[in-house]
């Protein structure tokens, strides 16, 4: 592993955003643990900002699904887990559970945009029939 003090500002700050964007989405995200990894890994990136630590992040009880993000939402979500997947920010998170569970998240948030590209062709070939 890498350490996160050898990214530089326009990478921290990228970092910094997506965590921000998947964070503000947590209630779409895989589970506790993976919230909380991502605020750890928030604060480690603030640190390297030389910003203030935020309050540590919570779960919440609201769980939905992929499928209640509309589209726009979904991209968004599916940016931020790519960015943060990147081998530049990958090789500098502390925790070695958190790529993994990006990974297995971007398969989601894939998946889910697979079965609507499937339902908008279905839609499409009903229509044109």
């Amino acid at each position: 592993m890498r350490s996160i003090t050898e990214l530089d500002l326009d990478a921290l700050n990228v970092a910094l955003e997506s965590v921000d964007t998947l964070l503000k989405f947590r209630a779409y995200t895989p589970g506790g643990l993976f919230v909380i990894l991502l605020g750890k890994f928030r604060d480690d990136v603030r640190d390297a900002l030389s910003m203030a630590t935020e309050q540590p992040v919570q779960r919440g009880s609201l769980r939905l699904a992929l499928d209640k993000l509309d589209s726009i939402e979904l991209e968004t979500v599916g940016g931020a887990v790519t960015i943060l997947r990147q081998p530049r920010f990958k090789y500098v998170i502390d925790d070695p559970m958190l790529p993994q569970m990006l990974e297995a998240f971007e398969e989601d948030v894939n998946h889910e945009r697979h079965e609507r590209a499937n339902r908008r062709a279905e839609t499409t070939d009903a229509k044109a029939s």
